[in-house]
């Protein structure tokens, strides 16, 4: 039973790689049949050899577009199919979205992560050398957590992500305060600041850029702000940009507004800290009771104990 099991999930693990091997595989394909035709077509022309180098670049250009847009329509195709629905659900593409990850291609590696990492997992627990009753076991847990792994490593992304915005915040009110001063108005300092200062912003700097060619697309400047604030779990950045949705809305200054906003968010960053090194105290004493005390006690009371020893045994 077990190895029929084994048997089945190898065939099965196979024909799904070889299925999604073939998904990837038959863009390059087909990228390279257009390049060579093009090639051939163009060494049949007799009088364009100057404009060979620059049709060769623009041959290369329109290649590397078409394949882009071949493996996108094959993502798209793969997550718009119902077992893609399954696998990549509308909380997993949020995750995707707060991790950093756009568009049918990382959704598509995603499902494709998620729907072979069970099936490894659990043909590996059938090869273990156990009673059919705990190959099963072994083979419901490896599947249980290849399904589970992919979101949860998504979601510490996401954590480390959110707690990196909590550190770029400060900075992003503080550039948006000096800009305001200077007399930009919001759109062009969103611009500025994502353009000019995107190394100082790790997570801001990229999702502004975002933002800002969305907004260039057609979308109105509140629905790019809407979209930052739903990104990540953090208040103080859902009230930054409902401040600047208001004054994008109603207009007037800002300044003031913006800068007992950065005091209140300096409060809380060093109450926040404070309450680290509290914590880091607690944890420090600890450490100490168990490495120091015992050398502490052995050279205090050392002496004290052989002294007593000698004599007893005297």
């Amino acid at each position: 039973m077990s190895a029929t099991l084994a048997w089945l999930s190898l065939i099965f693990l196979s024909a799904a790689g070889g299925l999604l091997l073939g998904m990837w595989l038959v863009p390059i394909l087909r990228r390279r049949r257009v390049a060579r035709t093009l090639d051939s077509a163009l060494a049949r022309q007799g009088g364009a050899e100057a404009d060979m180098p620059q049709r060769a670049q623009t041959l290369n250009q329109s290649v590397s577009r078409l394949g882009e847009r071949l493996g996108e329509r094959v993502g798209a195709h793969w997550i718009d199919s119902r077992i893609g629905h399954h696998l990549v659900t509308a909380e997993d593409v949020q995750l995707l979205h707060s991790a950093g990850f756009y568009g049918p291609r990382p959704r598509a590696t995603f499902a494709a992560i998620r729907a072979l990492l069970p099936l490894l997992l659990m043909m590996l627990a059938l090869l273990f050398e156990a009673g059919s009753g705990q190959r099963l076991l072994l083979a419901f847990s490896g599947f249980a957590v290849g399904f589970l792994l992919p979101k949860w490593l998504l979601r510490q992304r996401v954590v480390r992500r959110t707690r990196a915005v909590e550190e770029e915040l400060p900075i992003l009110v503080d550039l948006l305060r000096l800009l305001q001063g200077v007399g930009l108005s919001i759109d062009q300092s969103l611009q500025v600041i994502a353009t000019e200062f995107s190394p100082m912003l790790r997570v801001l700097g990229p999702e502004l850029t975002r933002a800002n060619q969305q907004f260039a697309s057609g979308r109105t400047r509140e629905a790019t702000l809407q979209r930052l604030a739903a990104l990540f779990a953090d208040e103080d950045l859902k009230s930054l940009m409902q401040m600047l949705m208001q004054v994008d809305k109603f207009g007037g200054a800002v300044q003031e507004p913006l800068r007992l906003f950065g005091t209140r968010l300096q409060e809380t960053r060093r109450a926040r800290l404070k309450d680290r090194v509290g914590k880091l105290t607690v944890k420090m004493t600890l450490v100490m009771i168990v490495t120091l005390l015992p050398a502490i006690l052995i050279v205090t009371a050392g002496p004290g104990f052989l002294s007593v020893l000698r004599a007893l045994g005297g």
